[in-house]
């Protein structure tokens, strides 16, 4: 990314392109023009609260500057997670995420990222979620102060048990009546267990790690007491996919909100769980970037230049590329 390169620190100025610009803005439809850099969405974005390594207003400004080719190299378009949070704060209704997916979309058109890598960064990211439940369990016990290379790998690839078992309806009647009453306005007996919200949930990737369907049944069945000390429910990222595409109007970001909620109040979390929590975050957060920095090769990356060892977990990588190839 030449042009990006001669601008990063030092005084000149970057002349905008406007025709790129307003074919940046046909392919996305992201309402760029109506960015008055305000950095909502810098502030709400999950990515950047943990590493301070994602800022959607400056993909955003890039945009307006017409800096294609410079956006199809910014090893930041793949940090994204694509929960949307960015578009639902900003006040001007910019999509910051929706501009990410398309730029996304080209750097594959083009073929500056195949898609064999691609394929190993989409199991790359589904197999992250797996490093984010235990991060949570760590959270609940103490501080996770750091990540040996042989954890992050033996997190990233061994799958999450699923616990099975039969539930006896005469033994939930009495307390999900009562436990329910939390739950109405939120309209968790509307739901029929379809999946939409699975399929929309940006980080459900497996339901023994994370599933929003799963997690409505377990109310509807009166299972609060099992939900309020499941690590899941901390996995959300409160973008409320879930809520926006249910036909029946649950409010599922409302649902795991109060269920967080009595998790406090029960005392089944403690007061210092969310530091440890954002600690975990920033830990795994790094590292999750660093991974991404290695599988696509970005030398001149932000974590490459300011961590060391990045390579000594490549070899997670080759997994991913086997994973792809089998």
């Amino acid at each position: 990314m030449p042009r990006l390169q001669k601008y990063r620190g030092s005084k000149s100025t970057v002349k905008p392109d406007a025709g790129r610009r307003k074919l940046i803005e046909q392919g996305a439809k992201a309402d760029i023009n109506l960015c008055w850099t305000c950095g909502s969405c810098d502030f709400e974005c999950p990515v950047n609260i943990a590493t301070g390594q994602l800022r959607p207003q400056k993909i955003v400004r890039m945009a307006n500057l017409g800096m294609l080719d410079e956006m199809l190299h910014e090893p930041s378009i793949w940090y994204c997670l694509a929960c949307r949070r960015c578009l639902q704060i900003c006040p001007n209704t910019v999509k910051p995420s929706d501009l990410i997916a398309h730029i996304r979309r080209i750097s594959l058109n083009r073929n500056i990222i195949s898609i064999e890598t691609y394929r190993a960064y989409r199991i790359l990211f589904e197999r992250f979620q797996r490093v984010r439940i235990h991060a949570v369990i760590s959270s609940f016990y103490g501080n996770l102060n750091s990540i040996s290379d042989r954890q992050w790998c033996d997190w990233l690839l061994t799958p999450v048990s699923e616990s099975r078992r039969t539930i006896c309806f005469n033994s939930t009647e009495s307390s999900a009546t009562e436990d329910f009453k939390n739950y109405v306005s939120a309209r968790a007996a509307a739901c029929f267990t379809c999946g939409e919200c699975s399929s929309a949930c940006p980080v459900s990737c497996e339901r023994s790690v994370f599933d929003p369907r799963t997690l409505f049944r377990m109310v509807n069945l009166g299972l609060t007491d099992e939900l309020l000390s499941s690590p899941s429910i901390w996995l959300c990222l409160d973008c409320g996919r879930c809520t926006s595409v249910c036909s029946q109007l649950v409010d599922g970001r409302d649902i795991i909100r109060r269920l967080k909620d009595d998790a406090i109040q029960h005392g089944i979390i403690d007061r210092n769980f969310f530091p440890r929590l954002e600690q975990a975050n920033r830990l795994v957060f790094d590292r999750w970037l660093q991974e991404v920095d290695a599988l696509f090769g970005f030398n001149g990356s932000a974590h490459q230049t300011r961590t060391t060892g990045v390579n000594d977990f490549s070899a997670c990588c080759r997994e991913y590329s086997l994973a792809v190839s089998t």
